[in-house]
């Protein structure tokens, strides 16, 4: 009967054993890394102003080479009124911090899409006199299509760019420029679900 009881044991503790495995399983969380080359267009007028302040928020588009592909990728932004003294820019730069964005990634290979997401506060442009400028962003992953319906995660970046050529119509400034900005993060994604080639 001692035995018995003890071979019934070790049975239910493999058998939790499995499932927790399988638990742990079902997603894989990955290190990311990924260099943006891109080009911009302010003051276009989108209809896109999410807070009412009559701006509309700008676009960007471009490239992305990340560990685990290439994308393409596309991006609205939108800025609060500059602050009327640099906070974390540097002395002489105008900062704005960011109210939202939205992202899409586009994988060369398949298709699917990746979504990502800065919330308000998420991000810093210190623009120079001389129309340079640096930024800081983080965000979160939020999920897309094929591959990435389910994914999740975090990331930051940093990056430099200029604008190419400046105007103003009507009271508006506008700008086409370009940028280039590293990010690294934490992707997450369903198990299975990962069609995607890593390089590094």
């Amino acid at each position: 009967m001692e035995k018995r009881s003890f071979s019934m044991g070790i049975a239910l503790v493999l058998m939790l054993a499995g499932t927790v495995r399988g638990d742990e399983g079902t997603t894989k969380t990955k290190h990311l890394s990924c260099t943006f080359a891109a080009t911009f267009v302010s003051g276009v007028e989108t209809h896109l102003d999410t807070n009412g302040d009559l701006r509309s928020a700008s676009v960007h588009q471009g490239l992305v080479t990340c560990n685990i592909g290439r994308f393409l990728f596309q991006e609205e932004f939108e800025f609060l009124n500059p602050l009327p003294a640099p906070v974390t820019c540097p002395t002489g730069t105008t900062e704005f911090d960011l109210l939202q964005a939205r992202v899409v990634l586009t994988a060369e290979e398949t298709a699917d899409q990746l979504f990502l997401a800065d919330a308000a506060g998420g991000g810093t442009f210190c623009l120079h006199p001389d129309l340079t400028f640096s930024f800081t962003e983080q965000g979160t992953f939020a999920g897309g299509t094929g591959q990435f319906t389910e994914a999740s995660g975090s990331f930051a970046g940093q990056g430099t760019g200029q604008y190419l050529v400046s105007g103003s119509k009507e009271g508006v400034f506008g700008g086409f420029g370009q940028f280039t900005e590293t990010v690294t993060g934490t992707l997450t994604l369903p198990k299975g679900g990962e069609d995607e080639q890593e390089s590094d």
